[in-house]
């Protein structure tokens, strides 16, 4: 905690939807929160798939052909090397489980009940063709652009992008 009693702020930028850079960045985000940190979450490009709930058609076809190429949730992210056609991410799952670990959805759940701010990157979300009411519903989750997430890093003690 800082001299001044105002809790020092963790910033991140999440890029990625594979499962084993999601936990990496989940493990900070829970670390720095779990130590007393201000956490905020920028979701932006494939990060957004973790935030999807539901796919909803859309009327541009370019715009569902990557949305159905996205996955929809935490659950259903891969691992960015040694996929195995799907089998890479049951399988990770499943060490961990037997190492007594977290897996990535457990990680995700944590930082919501820690209150971790999420910023859905508002130009990914038109970009992708992803509305509103394919997101999570999250009381700490808003949908903004890049200047919310830079006006937080500015006061923030430390920033990252996985």
């Amino acid at each position: 905690m800082a001299a001044n009693s105002e809790r020092q702020k963790f910033s991140l930028i999440l890029f990625s939807g594979d499962f084993d850079k999601t936990m990496a960045a989940l493990t900070l985000a829970n670390g720095a929160a779990g130590n007393g940190m201000d956490v905020t979450i920028f979701f932006t490009f494939w990060g957004m798939s973790l935030l999807r709930k539901k796919f909803i058609h859309s009327k541009r076809p370019l715009e569902n052909m990557f949305k159905r190429m996205m996955p929809v949730g935490v659950s259903r992210i891969g691992l960015s090397k040694m996929n195995f056609l799907g089998m890479g991410p049951w399988l990770m799952k499943r060490l961990i489980r037997q190492k007594k670990g977290q897996t990535a959805q457990d990680l995700f759940q944590l930082a919501m009940e820690r209150k971790i701010r999420f910023i859905a990157c508002e130009a990914s979300l038109q970009l992708l063709g992803i509305s509103k009411a394919e997101l999570i519903d999250y009381d700490r989750l808003e949908i903004a652009g890049v200047d919310a997430f830079l006006s937080n890093a500015l006061q923030s003690k430390v920033s990252l992008f996985i």
